[in-house]
This record gives C-alpha cells, sequence and structure tokens, in this order.
C-alpha cells in the first residue's frame, strides 16, 4: 500500500498550506484530461486525489497517522465509490477545485472549464464582416500621377425589409427550445460536464419561426454596387491598398469587413523603376559624347527637361534630374529621375565615312584615351 506522504511528496509535519500545494502539482501532472488514453496517469491521479481527501481532513490525518490505510477502511466504508475514497466523482471534483482556492465552481460553466479559465466560446455577439479582396491593373504613367478607378463588388449588406433580424415580425423570433436561450448546451464527457455550442440555434439563443422573404431569415441580402477607388501617386506593383467598411456586412451589429485592393502596374517600355526613383536610357552618338550637348528627356508625369550631357561623356554615366521621379506613396518627397547615356557606335559605314574616321583615329593621342592607357597599364602589370 502506498504512504499517502510519499504519493505528495511532502514530509509527515507538512502543514496544510504543503499538503494543498503538493495536491495542486501532483494533480496538475497526472489530471486525465491532460494524460489522454494514459492508464498509468490516471491511476497516480486517483491515488493523489485519495491522498489529499485523506490528508486535508484532519480527522482523518489522525486516523491514518495512528493506524495507517487500514485504521480507515472501517470509518470511510472501504473507501469505494469514486476515486480516491470521495463519496461521488462530484465530491472528488470539488476537493480537487477546492485546493486551488477556487471557492466552488466561480461562475463557469463546467468544472473543467472553470479550472483551467476555459469559457465556452460565445457565438451570437457583434462580429466584423468578412473581408474581400480584388486585383486592379494600373499603367506606368497612372502610377506615377495616382487615379480614381470604378470597378463592381458585390457584398452582402444588412436587409432592410427586417433590419438584419432575418424575421419577418418580432414575433418569430423565439427563444431556442434547446438551450433555454443560453447559446450553449452541457454535454458529459467521463465525469467532467462540458458546454458546447447549442446545435440549434447556433449560439445565438434564438430560433426564427418565420423568416423574412426578403433574405429567407439570413438577414443579409447579395447586392452588386460601383464604388470608386482612389489609387495614390507613387503606388508601387504589388502593393496593396485598404478600404476600411467596403467588405460584407457583420454579425449582430458587428462592423462590416474591409476591402483590400491588390494593385498590379504594367512595365514600361523606357522606365524603369527602383523605389521612387526612375531610370530612363539616353542614347546619343560619338560625336554628341565626344562633344557634349542637350537633351530633352520625357518624365513619368508625361512632360519632357533638358539635360546637359558634358564633353567626354562614356557609356553608361548616370545623370541625375532631381525630384522628376515618383512620388512617394506615404508622402515623404519624390525620387529622381537617372538618365543614363548610352552611347551608340555607328553601323552602315561608307568607305568615305571609314576613311574619315581611320584618319581621326591617326590624330588621336593617349591623352584622348586616358582609360585605355591606364587599362593596359594594369594588364600589363599582371605580366611581370
Amino acid at each position: 500500500m502506498a504512504d499517502y506522504y510519499q504519493v505528495l511528496d511532502i514530509p509527515k509535519d507538512a502543514t496544510e498550506e504543503q499538503i494543498k500545494k503538493a495536491y495542486r502539482k501532483k494533480a496538475l501532472k497526472y489530471h486525465p484530461d491532460r494524460n489522454p488514453d494514459d492508464s498509468e496517469a490516471s491511476d497516480k491521479f486517483k491515488k493523489v486525489s485519495e491522498a489529499y481527501e485523506v490528508l486535508s481532513d484532519p480527522n482523518k490525518k489522525q486516523v491514518y497517522d495512528q493506524y495507517g490505510e487500514e485504521g480507515l477502511k472501517g470509518s470511510m466504508g472501504g473507501m469505494g465509490g469514486a476515486p480516491g475514497g470521495f463519496s461521488s466523482m462530484e465530491e472528488a471534483l470539488r476537493t480537487f477545485m477546492g485546493a486551488f482556492g477556487s471557492g466552488g465552481m466561480g461562475g463557469g460553466d463546467s468544472i473543467f472549464d472553470s479550472f483551467f479559465g476555459f469559457e465556452g466560446s460565445r457565438e451570437g455577439g457583434p462580429s466584423k464582416g468578412a473581408s474581400k479582396k480584388i486585383s486592379i491593373t494600373i499603367s506606368f504613367e497612372e502610377a506615377a500621377k495616382g487615379i480614381e478607378k470604378e470597378v463592381f463588388i458585390t457584398n452582402y449588406h444588412i436587409c432592410t425589409k427586417c433590419n438584419g433580424s432575418g424575421a419577418k415580425t418580432p414575433n418569430s423570433i423565439k427563444t431556442c427550445p434547446t438551450c433555454s436561450g443560453q447559446g450553449q448546451v452541457l454535454q458529459s464527457r467521463g465525469f467532467f460536464s462540458m458546454s458546447s455550442t447549442c446545435p440549434q440555434c447556433h449560439g445565438h439563443g434564438k430560433i426564427i419561426s418565420d423568416p423574412c422573404p426578403e433574405c429567407s431569415g439570413l438577414g443579409k441580402i447579395k447586392k452588386k454596387e460601383k464604388i470608386k477607388i482612389s489609387i495614390p501617386a507613387g503606388v508601387d506593383n504589388g502593393m496593396r491598398l485598404r478600404m476600411t467598411g467596403y467588405g460584407d456586412a457583420g454579425e449582430n451589429n458587428g462592423p462590416p469587413g474591409d476591402l483590400y485592393i491588390y494593385i498590379t502596374v504594367k512595365p514600361h517600355e523606357a522606365f524603369k523603376r527602383d523605389g521612387d526613383d526612375v531610370y530612363i536610357d539616353v542614347p546619343i552618338s560619338i560625336t554628341e559624347a565626344s562633344l557634349g550637348c542637350k537633351k530633352e528627356i520625357p518624365t513619368p508625369l508625361g512632360n519632357s527637361c533638358r539635360i546637359s550631357i558634358p564633353e567626354g561623356s562614356q557609356n553608361g554615366k548616370i545623370l541625375r534630374v532631381r525630384s522628376a521621379g515618383f512620388s512617394n506613396v506615404h508622402g515623404q518627397g519624390k525620387g529622381d529621375l537617372l538618365a543614363r547615356v548610352i552611347v551608340e557606335t555607328p553601323v552602315n559605314l561608307s568607305a568615305k565615312q571609314k576613311e574619315m574616321l581611320s584618319s581621326f583615329e591617326e590624330t588621336l593621342t593617349p591623352s584622348n584615351h586616358p582609360k585605355r592607357k591606364s587599362f593596359f597599364e594594369r594588364v600589363k602589370s599582371f605580366f611581370k
């Protein structure tokens, strides 16, 4: 026979508080709900409950200390019935809860719920309506300037005939007979009493005997409507906008859901975007690159600006036009327009043009090609 003090792992002179604390620790460890299908844990839980039931009672503890477990059998009717020698499982659970200072059921729907803090989920309260999403494709120019788009969406709206009640008349709303208006029903799970959502009223506590003919008792009707979506300047590909309250109507006076707009921006033939900055390639001739020139280039907003390309500009040189890029979608300034110089090599030359180029080449000195000179010097150093 197990020693009750060993079962709770406490000394024989343990105080009442120590006994409670030890029982709490052991009961939580071996509780059947935490150890499903574990017969060993279930047996240990019964032993722990039995030990606590004896040691927490001064009279029983005195008999046990003097005569052991055999001495208790006569006074406790053989300790039969519920686990741990309690007169009933309800008494055992009440003792179990008492060890935690709960003072009873605490207003919960079940002993299990009260102990572990799992209040039964309550349906029927206000809840937000479902959110919707749509996709919109816009041009590069529209993204740069911002635009207002009109689209059609289909949502659930509160039925105006029944004001969302789903009933033909107020008298058509009855108290649910299954749960008596509580929205919850109690079900037995072994020796626990568990609460769950009422299957007839789905947690509302009410049923409709005569549904509204307009919405068939749903309380909502589907409507297709045209709305305007304001797309801000600077929006980028893959961004998501939200319009609050443009989703489905909420349940039981809950707020409507939201509308999420996913943006796709078409690529542009000439412009490439990098954040709020925009790149554009500007092709020029060898002569223009050598002598310098001025070029009129377009901007993302559809107008143009004039840039000066300095003489001796090399292929790939970047010229920056401040604040001529995209507006920041969050209102934090504007990006730049970056003009990348692309020096074009002439093709399809005539005999005369080739002759002139050859003559021109003969006039060039190393100072005319500083990068070429430094390049060959670096190459030579590799072979030294």
